[in-house]
């Protein structure tokens, strides 16, 4: 699902973040564009995946967590830019430049997750990009329940 949604929508990279016990959540799966990166980029964004195997989030903590509890999206303009409270990988994001986000809720049979995408350069808010990723999320959620 990551893969396809990425590629589709131009996110550099993806997380999904999967609800334990709806507790805390943990990133299950990710992924990272192979093509129009160069080699240094391709890197950052597996460093900055390696940094933030560690994090476990709760409710309303972090871009997940913050979508997991309101079950709506959320787009982040610049996470490296956000303070430390509100980006909780904010550290990360600047070394590393992750900067525009979105998180997105799905729901997939009875298992909460929480898709997180990145891009290397910052972007206001993209009403458009948000409603294609949705759709492109739904329609690849349909495909997986038929």
């Amino acid at each position: 699902m990551l893969e396809t949604v990425c590629e589709t929508m131009n996110w550099e990279y993806g997380e999904a973040w999967i609800g334990i016990d709806d507790k805390v959540l943990q990133i299950s799966s990710t992924w990272q564009t192979q093509t129009r990166l160069s080699r240094d980029r391709k890197l950052d964004w597996e460093s900055f995946h390696a940094c933030s195997q560690v994090f476990v989030l709760h409710a309303a903590e972090g871009l997940p967590g913050r979508v997991w509890a309101s079950q709506t999206p959320e787009w982040m303009v610049d996470v490296s830019a956000e303070s430390e409270s509100y980006f909780l990988r904010h550290q990360i994001a600047k070394a590393f430049g992750a900067k525009a986000g979105l998180g997105l809720p799905v729901l997939i049979e009875q298992l909460q997750v929480v898709l997180v995408f990145f891009r290397s350069e910052a972007h206001s808010r993209d009403q458009q990009c948000i409603d294609l990723t949705e759709a492109a999320v739904a329609q690849i959620q349909a495909q997986l329940l038929h």
